[in-house]
């Protein structure tokens, strides 16, 4: 269902970039010191208004990867508000956190990356590096057990 949902939006707005995507959905982002513990949230204000807010201590690797994560939260989850996700139901935040880390590596990491001449002497780390997205996306995107 997410590789659906990410496809369609991939394919009606010529992107794949979470930063256009969120220009082009009319979703703002707000980057401010989130202290040390927050890397980003997504919001839906009571009239309706998509906000992600991002940390501004995340490098520029970091930042597109919680960025695309956020836009998981907004485009998957659009029933919920940041409070759900300030409550103890670990379960429930997990299954919402898991889904929008697996929209990210949708979103961020194309189906035939692993046959890539460019990438086919490297290895899962040095792919990541190169792509500056987190091992854990990539692992997800291709079920891997490293």
């Amino acid at each position: 269902m997410i590789k659906e949902v990410v496809a369609d939006l991939v394919n009606s707005h010529k992107t794949n970039d979470p930063l256009e995507l969120c220009e082009l959905l009319n979703i703002k982002i707000m980057i401010s010191d989130l202290g040390n513990e927050i890397k980003g949230f997504f919001q839906r204000t009571p009239n309706g208004f998509k906000i992600i807010h991002l940390n501004s201590t995340l490098d520029t690797k970091e930042s597109k990867y919680i960025l695309a994560h956020e836009l998981g939260h907004a485009i998957l989850h659009t029933h919920l508000s940041i409070g759900l996700f300030l409550e103890n139901n670990l379960l429930i935040k997990n299954k919402y956190e898991n889904e929008a880390d697996k929209f990210a590596a949708e979103l961020l990491i194309d189906d035939h990356i692993i046959r890539d001449v460019e990438f086919s002497e490297l290895n899962v780390e040095q792919i990541c590096s190169s792509l500056e997205i987190p091992v854990k996306l990539m692992k997800l995107k291709f079920n891997l057990d490293i």
